[in-house]
């Protein structure tokens, strides 16, 4: 990767005596400049970043620049505190306890000039994309303004930015007592003659250099968010590959990848060293013998069985590409690439290979054929040599300034995943009526993001974009450690900035112009409590119907009976022949496809209803569908004795048995222990060599854990007994 853009800045500070006033229970400016410088460097120090800052003071008792001695009316009380330097914890120490409140007001002027030749004696022989000034001062004490030509043609000489943080350029002719930055501020006083001189000296360089100025809410609204480390990334170079005689060299830069946060490190809790700690690694036989490393080797698990892999085995296992691959492999309409379908960690946009200009025609004509036909191309995508092979689209991106593909990768068939849920109105019952329809749109409306307002340059403006919002976590880290960095000893950390918590609420304009539609909506649809219907205790649905209840053939055979049965009924007529067990009805489905007598499809049936028991118990929220999946499995079992086919359902049982453990679900398990679910023996049918014996182990790897909450139920059906 490329080093990141290096930047040289020099933070001049007013520590005057005009500083340090503020209104009763307001904090002052100087104590607000402080603040903003030590958000500044924290954001740098924590992104790693190679800029270099130097600190001018003015207004100090003493006097320390190198123009001081060349003038003995001219640069007084302005004093070097800190030469060009990368930022650290002696510099933060040093604003937080070093600076106060001097005892004169110095010449800002003055001051940038000191800067001004800071910048060009100390960035003689060094790299630096950016220079620039930041004056910290509320424009108060006096000036002179001698020097302000020779100020403004260094600055362009230098190609040196200029910042002033501390007064509102935009609003100083206006009457005082407003609060800053809507309240957040104190309230702000109407200028002085010599604030509105210093302004609009000021808004004369700002002019002539393009700079800008800030007041102190706004600065320290945008100071107080941290920055990872912002690292210029080595584009990824290759050949645009259309068909076999076209061929465009591009070059690819990540637009979008997933921020995360720096690890953790292991260090020693007393010296803080990660060279004291030392970690072994080591592999032991039945933790009797020390295996070598040697001696081990991979395993990959294929049925019940472990498949020994070896480093040979995985070298010819992998994919041999001779070179990194940038291969079109056809074209589609956008809209067949869904929204669902965007995979990877990453965004890509390729542009043109930097100089080549024929190459820039040719993916420009290649960018607007796209974008005119709505189309997109579907590409193979090989990063570099021996790397597995992906698919992924180019889409066109067009903008006034520049233009570009758009590369996100595409899903493989196992990377999907497919489910089937039920329709929300299978019948017109749940059909929203228009009312409800309307309210719905209404709260959309009244809770869109996108403001009515624009910005400077007719754009439109919209709460929560992405480039401008940061993300809480990893902003609430960065506090966290800085925090602990100035204050070791602390023992409570700051509570989270109001800034970062305001991300996680909707916007209080919003949520005020949306009330209406929210008391409509709940109108709309009305919500009832519905209390759950406690069953009566008796005897029966304690201890069960009996061996002496009423035979079922008194009870009348109703239609959905005769539908488990797998028997003829107007419903099933209906539907047509079954050929799939499905997921809403896998137990019907299986016993049509069994009883059909056209063909035997005992086999496939038995396959599919086994796939959906796993489904059905996998997808299970708790144990809401383990009835459902019993049912099956029993029923399963059943026609497997009956039908001569017990090996199958074997085979199947032991592997379930594993995935449940496997997996988690070791409670169903312990149901088929508790419903004597287990291997069908050669007692029930003579096509299977499992002895009744092995069938009956095979439920003894949970008779401990299930025997314990037997123990309970026959305590808790005797104290019931003696209740009675």
């Amino acid at each position: 990767m490329a080093g990141s853009p290096k930047e040289a800045m020099v933070l001049v500070v007013d520590v005057g005596p005009l500083m340090a006033q503020a209104p009763p229970g307001h904090v002052t400016p100087l104590e607000n400049a402080k603040d903003a410088i030590s958000m500044l460097l924290q954001r740098k120090m924590f992104s790693q970043s190679k800029d270099e800052v130097a600190l001018i003071l003015l207004g100090t008792q003493e006097t320390a620049n190198e123009l001081a001695g060349t003038d003995e009316e001219s640069y007084l009380n302005i004093t070097v505190a800190r030469p060009l330097g990368q930022p650290d914890f002696d510099l933060l120490e040093f604003v937080k306890n070093d600076i106060v409140p001097g005892p004169v007001s110095a010449d800002f002027v003055d001051a940038i000039v000191v800067a001004l030749d800071l910048v060009r004696n100390q960035t003689m022989g060094k790299k630096f994309e950016t220079k620039r000034i930041v004056l910290f001062s509320n424009l108060a004490g006096e000036f002179t303004d001698d020097q302000l030509e020779g100020v403004i043609n260094g600055m362009k000489a230098l190609e040196c930015e200029f910042n002033l943080i501390g007064l509102s350029l935009d609003d100083d002719d206006e009457d005082g007592g407003a609060p800053d930055q809507n309240g957040a501020g104190p309230p702000r006083k109407a200028p002085t003659p010599q604030q509105r001189a210093g302004a609009a000296l000021i808004r004369h360089v700002i002019q002539e250099v393009d700079g800008v100025a800030y007041s102190e809410s706004e600065a320290l609204q945008m100071l107080s968010f941290f920055q990872k480390r912002n690292v210029r990334a080595a584009p990824w170079k290759v050949m645009l590959e259309v068909g076999t005689n076209l061929k465009i060299p591009v070059r690819g830069f990540i637009r979008v990848k997933e921020c995360k946060p720096n690890s953790f490190k292991k260090v020693h809790a007393r010296t803080l060293s990660k060279e004291d700690i030392h970690t072994t690694h080591e592999h032991r036989l039945n933790d009797d013998e020390e295996t070598p490393v040697e001696s081990t080797i991979d395993g990959y698990r294929y049925g019940n069985t472990i498949v020994p892999f070896s480093t040979d085995d995985e070298n010819q296992m992998k994919f041999k590409t001779d070179a990194k691959c940038f291969d079109v492999l056809g074209f589609t309409r956008a809209d067949n690439v869904k929204r669902q379908y965007y995979m990877g960690d990453s965004v890509r946009c390729f542009v043109a290979e930097e100089g080549d200009e024929p190459a820039a025609v040719a993916l420009s004509a290649f960018i607007h054929a796209l974008y005119e036909t709505n189309m997109v191309a579907i590409v193979r995508y090989v990063y570099n040599k021996n790397s597995a092979p992906k698919v992924a689209f180019l889409s066109p991106h067009i903008k006034p300034n520049y233009e570009c593909l758009l590369c996100i990768m595409l899903p493989f068939m196992e990377d999907m995943r497919k489910y089937t849920f039920s329709s929300l109105h299978p019948n017109n019952k749940n059909l929203p009526s228009d009312d409800q329809l309307s309210a719905v749109d209404d709260l959309i409306d009244n809770m869109n993001l996108v403001m009515p307002e624009k910005d400077e340059d007719g754009k439109q403006q919209q709460y929560l974009k992405p480039k401008l919002t940061f993300n809480p976590h990893l902003q609430r880290l960065y506090q966290c450690l800085s925090a602990r960095a100035l204050n070791p000893d602390d023992p409570q950390l700051p509570p989270p900035n109001q800034t970062i918590l305001n991300y996680l609420q909707p916007q209080q304009d919003l949520l005020a112009q949306s009330a209406p539609c929210v008391d409509r909506l709940r109108a709309a649809f009305p919500l009832e409590v519905v209390t759950k219907k406690k069953e009566e205790t008796t005897a029966q649905n304690i201890f069960g119907a009996g061996d002496e209840a009423e035979p079922a053939a008194k009870k009348p055979r109703l239609d959905a009976d005769a539908g488990r049965d797998g028997g003829l009924t107007m419903a099933g007529l209906a539907r047509g022949p079954v050929t799939e067990v499905g997921s809403v009805r896998p137990l019907e489905d299986f016993r049509a496809m069994v009883s059909r007598k056209d063909d035997d499809k005992f086999m496939e049936a038995a396959a599919q209803l086994q796939k959906r028991i796993e489904e059905i118990v996998m997808e299970s929220f708790g144990d809401q569908f383990y009835s459902k999946a019993m049912e099956c499995l029993q029923a399963l079992r059943v026609e497997s004795a009956k039908l001569g086919e017990p090996d199958q359902f074997n085979t199947f049982l032991r592997g379930f048995k594993e995935t449940l453990f496997n997996k988690g679900r070791k409670d169903f398990w312990d149901s088929m222990v508790r419903e004597r679910v287990t291997l069908i023996s050669s007692e029930e049918s003579p096509e299977t060599s499992a002895s009744k014996e092995e069938a009956e182990k095979f439920l003894e790897a949970a008779k401990q854990t299930t025997e314990e909450p037997e123990e309970m139920e026959e305590a808790e059906a005797e104290d019931l007994l003696a209740m009675m």
